[in-house]
């Protein structure tokens, strides 16, 4: 260890060593200059034992593990025998001024720090002193007054250099305690919980700096000896305090709210000494107020929609599930209402997403403004909702009356217009309610009920309630396996085209309508209203409706070849979701390309519904495939618009007579006339007239009295297959 001399000097200062320090130490032991004078006698005569001397003295060194531990190696018993050497030369040498203290006071640092002890330090001092004196003895026995002086002065010196040893070790020792005390004290300050000790009083004893920072507290403000609860108002805390004080088990992970702030305390008893009786409590305090924020925050995000704030379907679950054990307890009833908004969609289309965001924020409030507290509003998605009611009736009858009061005060309210950044609309919802009670059926049954029910009531004309029907579960149940099967009868090769065949007023073939039917190798033919609808809305009728036009159109060019059917046309009927395709005339093209038919025998029936829904861009689409020989007839016509006006737009060349006319042809006068009235104003426009459904001779006879000439219906023949049709016209006298 390098000490600076301004370290020594330090050190001295520190342990108030000067000049005047030394002489009084000196004089307190009665050192002088006859001391002096017989001491470097002294030095002469030990010139020739001094290396023996050290020899026998480390010899004695290593007999003792607490000193050996020091001499590692040889080499270092070599280097330690030449500085005791000196230093042994230096007790007699007779100067001992400033330089020879600083060096003492030095080589007490290095003994301090290496970790010799003071009783080793001291021992060796003794075995110095009963090394030397025998030697003393030898030389001076003959003089017993000189030897007796110059013992005493030895031992004068030997011990000024122990009382500075001595105020080294002590010193250093204090240096290191202090500054582990300022470490700790620095450490306890930089701590981020505060800390206050109390006493077993609950006098407060010391408070650090982070938790006068947290309170607001001055540096210099004195809090010892208040009580705790002055500094800490918390409801509880003197009686927790007791607790820890009496049982000796410590409190952990309190947390309290004072002010807006949101603490965690722990509470431990502490000893500050060992020999002190009575512990001490050491109250930790942290602030946990961003902690507190970021859990409400992640809960908001697991369990509350962002937009709504209101309970997502995760905590709307948990809601359920803990409804449902208390029904189950209680024996009443509980409902889940499931709410649909009506037409939502076409509000997000035309006025955008922010508007339709806002009416789902304002649907909420107004939602929780219509049920009790008890009850819960929760968004499953989109723009469904749900409400949970508890405590419902124990009478299944009383209990559907308080659902449906409630589902009625929802409508209304949704009802009322909302006031959309100045844009005024109005809205309505669908609601479907299921009830339980007792656990009669489960979690995941309650809300396949309610939506089942909200499919029903938006069935029945939207803007309305249904209460669960089992019956409709059971069509609905069936409907999704029928979709299942559905998706798969395409790429199974389950789907037939069927044909009708259509005849003129001389009883001649003159063209077919191709008519979808469904094969299913277990359900047998499935007739069309049960799987068009459903096709249309699950989007299968767009590629159902392309394998249609192109078996279609195969068939037309399979025709050619057919000298009783080569001159056929072959009618079409096109879905609203095909026909709005914004590729639909390129399919169609397509299809005849790859086909290679022709496309005048190619007729695409569209109903009134489809080209009215955008009526310019049916004239666009329509006028380009006329363009290559495509024709199109107005399928059941008269049961829509029937407008003179939209006719003239469209490149029709046909009017197709709807079969509910016809079939009422001569049992309803007003239904004849208005198959009148159609046939006229397909001639007046110079379209062609053919009316479907015609089943019986009196029917055919008032259609060609009154100027229609072509027909279609089971009068000629039923829908069949390719090869019952074309053994149909084989059998047609030509």
């Amino acid at each position: 260890m390098n000490l600076s001399d301004e370290a020594v000097a330090a050190l001295a200062r520190a342990v108030r060593i000067d000049a005047q320090e030394i002489a009084r130490r000196k004089e307190f032991l009665k050192f002088d200059e006859t001391d002096v004078s017989l001491l470097t006698g002294l030095h002469a005569r030990l010139q020739n034992v001094s290396r023996r001397f050290v020899e026998d003295f480390y010899a004695h060194m290593l007999k003792f593990e607490e000193t050996r531990r020091f001499i590692p190696d040889a080499p270092s018993l070599e280097r330690l025998k030449r500085t005791q050497m000196s230093y042994f030369d230096s007790l007699t040498a007779g100067d001992y001024g400033s330089e020879y203290i600083l060096h003492r006071l030095r080589v007490g640092v290095v003994h301090q720090h290496i970790g010799l002890e003071p009783k080793w330090y001291l021992g060796a001092y003794s075995k110095y002193l009963a090394g030397l004196l025998p030697e003393l003895w030898q030389q001076l026995g003959k003089e017993p007054e000189a030897f007796v002086a110059t013992c005493q002065s030895l031992i004068k010196i030997v011990m000024l250099d122990m009382g500075l040893a001595l105020d080294t070790y002590m010193q250093t020792d204090r240096d290191t305690i202090l500054g582990l005390k300022r470490y700790a004290e620095d450490i306890i300050a930089s701590l981020p919980a505060g800390l206050i000790v109390v006493n077993d009083t609950l006098k407060v004893r010391s408070v650090n700096r982070s938790f006068r920072e947290m309170f607001g507290l001055k540096n210099g403000e004195d809090v010892s000896g208040r009580e705790l609860e002055d500094i800490l108002p918390l409801l509880n805390l003197h009686q927790q305090a007791q607790v820890v004080l009496t049982s000796g088990i410590a409190l952990r992970g309190i947390d309290a709210a004072l002010g807006e702030k949101w603490l965690r305390l722990t509470i431990t008893g502490i000893r500050l000494a060992e020999e002190e009786e009575e512990e001490d409590l050491l109250v930790i305090v942290e602030d946990i107020t961003k902690l507190k924020a970021q859990a409400v925050h992640i809960e908001q995000l697991a369990f509350y929609d962002s937009l709504t704030g209101l309970p997502n379907r995760s905590l709307l679950r948990d809601r359920v599930q803990r409804v449902l054990a208390h029904s189950a307890r209680h024996k009443n009833h509980g409902a889940i209402l499931f709410i649909d908004l009506d037409n939502f969609k076409a509000l997000n289309d035309t006025k955008g997403h922010n508007i339709g965001d806002l009416l789902l924020i304002e649907v909420a409030k107004r939602l929780q403004d219509c049920v009790r507290n008890s009850d819960t509003v929760a968004r499953m998605g989109g723009d469904e909702f749900v409400v949970v009611l508890e405590e419902l009736n124990e009478d299944t009858q009383q209990a559907v009356a308080q659902a449906q009061d409630i589902g009625e005060t929802v409508l209304a309210s949704l009802n009322r217009p909302f006031n959309l950044q100045g844009f005024e609309h109005y809205s309505s919802a669908s609601i479907g309610i299921s009830l339980f009670r007792d656990n009669e059926i489960g979690m995941d049954d309650v809300f396949k009920h309610a939506d089942t029910a909200m499919y029903q009531a938006k069935t029945s004309g939207r803007n309305t309630l249904r209460f669960f029907d089992p019956d409709m579960q059971a069509s609905l149940e069936a409907r999704a396996v029928l979709e299942i099967d559905l998706r798969h009868a395409l790429s199974l090769q389950q789907f037939k085209l069927f044909f009708q065949i259509q005849m003129n007023a001389a009883n001649q073939p003159i063209g077919a309508e191709a008519l979808l039917r469904w094969l299913h190798p277990k359900r047998g033919l499935v007739s069309p209203l049960d799987f068009i609808s459903l096709a249309e809305d699950t989007g299968l009728i767009l590629p159902i409706g392309q394998w249609v036009l192109e078996t279609a159109c195969t068939q037309i060019k399979a025709w050619e070849a057919n000298p009783l059917a080569c001159e056929l046309q072959l009618a079409v009927n096109v879905s609203a979701r095909q026909f709005h395709q914004p590729d639909f005339v390129e399919q169609v093209r397509a299809a005849l390309e790859k086909t290679g038919a022709d496309p005048a025998r190619l007729k695409l029936e569209l109903t009134e519904s489809v080209v009215l829904n955008n009526i310019n861009d049916a004239v666009i689409k329509m006028s380009d495939l006329k363009e290559v020989g495509v024709r199109f007839s107005m399928d059941d016509f008269g049961t829509g618009y029937s407008s003179l006006s939209y006719l003239t737009q469209l490149p029709l060349d046909q009017l197709k007579i709807d079969l509910s006319f016809v079939y009422n042809i001569g049992i309803k006068p007003t239904d004849a006339v208005i198959v009148q009235t159609i046939i006229s104003m397909g001639n007046s426009l110079g379209m062609e007239v053919i009316a479907e459904g015609v089943e019986t001779e009196a029917q055919r006879d008032f259609l060609e009295r009154n100027g229609c000439h072509a027909y279609q219906g089971y009068l000629f023949s039923k829908p069949v297959s390719i090869g019952e049709f074309e053994g149909l016209i084989r059998r047609m006298p030509i």
